[in-house]
């Protein structure tokens, strides 16, 4: 995808577009000038004032030269006279995508007039002369023209819609991927790829950040794209089943769906293969729900999946823990009568966590706390001293190999695992779902363990 590059009037939307796309998209963005006061250390305004306009223009040509040499996609906003250069343009159009946005000079008028930051404009009767002079260059150079007529919500939803026509949403030829919110932490590309060349399949599995404001867009487009199939994370579990044609029992059960199947009519079909995964692996370790009490944190779709599989499983008491206890709640009502389970909630205050963990034989977190990226985690892990000493702790976090919580729980003597074991068996469960067969599941696991790094071992105390 080359980069989404912003022309037009100053004041017209630039650069707040371009922030809003960058933070919906997670495309990063450039603002032209902005860099320049960076680079200069007084505003565009002073520069102006003490070196003149040549010299400036001399600057942001090498500005935006940097920002279109670069190798990944990017939002690139231009100052309003960008375009008065025609190297300028030259460079843009080489490696851009030149998107003019043409607001209604009226309405730049009002909002300008009087905003002693814009060096070139001293009254309303300046921004008339301005779009008169530039009108034409924007509209030669424009490769698409956006009318900001509307709302800034109206403008960025045309602008999204441009976006995911250029690139796709997924690389050329991707007919499978995952989605989701943040997404720069997955492996799952790895883990399918190295699947799909162990078994002789030639596909690509891509991957795409969809916020949950862009989701029924990305259903529709893969419905239309040719997309077989996409595996689902975190926000969108339980928000993409309204968009699917059928869910089977286990995801319908839990409310949550992280694999997608489409079929050559193009309806689709939601599983959870998240119940399975975590399963596996725990076995792997040599332990197993049956017998033992749950302690759960969080109440998200992973933590519905793992509540109604321990429940199916023969876990006698399960206790799901959450910031906001009502989330909670829908859980244990949901599972309540389907299964044996006795089923306790509550919030994450450290006295209910220290309450809940004096009974835990396995202790499960499935929030973000303490994920590569995220910027939080828990605020005290003193809760861990009260759980038994044959307890089993585990995080379905993979990034990083060992959080805080799994450190503080081997330092204490318990058996420990984090989520890649998760991830590569839900994966494999996921692409007998794909490509309609059974897979050598433990002979792919080694490989797909060896190809991305084997996942950690939990050692039983």
């Amino acid at each position: 995808m080359k980069h989404i590059v912003l022309i037009g009037l100053s004041g017209s939307g630039k650069t707040t577009l371009g922030r809003m796309l960058a933070e919906e998209t997670g495309v990063p963005v450039a603002d032209i000038d902005a860099e320049l006061e960076r680079e200069a250390g007084m505003p565009i305004r002073e520069i102006f004032e003490r070196s003149g306009e040549p010299f400036f223009r001399d600057m942001e040509a090498r500005a935006i030269r940097a920002a279109v040499s670069s190798e990944n996609p990017s939002v690139i906003a231009t100052g309003g006279g960008a375009v008065l250069r025609s190297d300028n343009v030259e460079a843009l159009k080489g490696n851009g995508f030149l998107v003019f946005l043409d607001r209604p000079v009226e309405l730049i008028a009002n909002d300008l007039v009087y905003d002693k930051s814009r060096p070139l404009i001293q009254g309303a009767e300046k921004v008339y002369e301005m779009e008169r002079r530039r009108r034409a260059l924007y509209l030669e150079a424009a490769d698409y023209v956006l009318k900001n007529t509307g709302g800034l919500e109206e403008a960025l939803a045309e602008l999204e819609s441009l976006l995911d026509t250029m690139r796709r949403q997924m690389p050329e030829g991707c007919r499978y991927a995952v989605i989701g919110n943040p997404i720069a932490h997955t492996l799952s590309p790895a883990i399918h790829g190295a699947v799909f060349e162990a078994i002789g399949v030639s596909e690509r599995y891509g991957a795409a950040r969809i916020s949950s404001r862009r989701l029924p867009r990305f259903a529709d487009y893969a419905r239309a794209s040719g997309m077989r199939g996409f595996n689902v994370t975190i926000p969108h579990k339980h928000n993409i089943i309204a968009l699917l044609d059928e869910v089977e029992e286990d995801a319908e059960l839990c409310g949550a769906v992280n694999t997608v199947v489409i079929g050559k009519d193009g309806r689709m079909s939601g599983f959870n293969t998240d119940m399975g995964g975590l399963l596996a692996s725990l076995r792997d370790a040599g332990v197993d729900y049956r017998g033992r009490n749950v302690l759960i944190i969080g109440a998200g779709g992973a933590a519905r999946a793992i509540a109604f599989k321990a429940a199916r499983e023969g876990a006698p008491e399960i206790t799901i823990l959450a910031r906001r206890p009502e989330q909670a709640g829908d859980i244990a009502s949901a599972a309540r009568g389907l299964f044996q389970a006795v089923i306790h909630t509550g919030d994450m205050s450290p006295a209910s966590m220290r309450a809940a963990a004096r009974s835990a034989d396995i202790l499960i977190n499935a929030t973000p706390l303490g994920m590569s990226g995220i910027g939080a985690d828990f605020s005290s892990l003193e809760f861990l001293e009260a759980l038994p000493q044959s307890a089993f702790v585990c995080d379905v976090i993979y990034k990083p190999e060992e959080t805080e919580l799994l450190r503080a729980a081997r330092e204490l003597g318990h058996g420990t695992q984090n989520g890649l074991g998760m991830l590569i068996y839900q994966a494999l469960l996921a692409d007998e779902l794909f490509l309609g067969r059974e897979l050598d599941k433990p002979a792919l696991f080694k490989h797909v363990g060896a190809a991305i790094g084997r996942p950690r071992k939990g050692k039983v105390g």
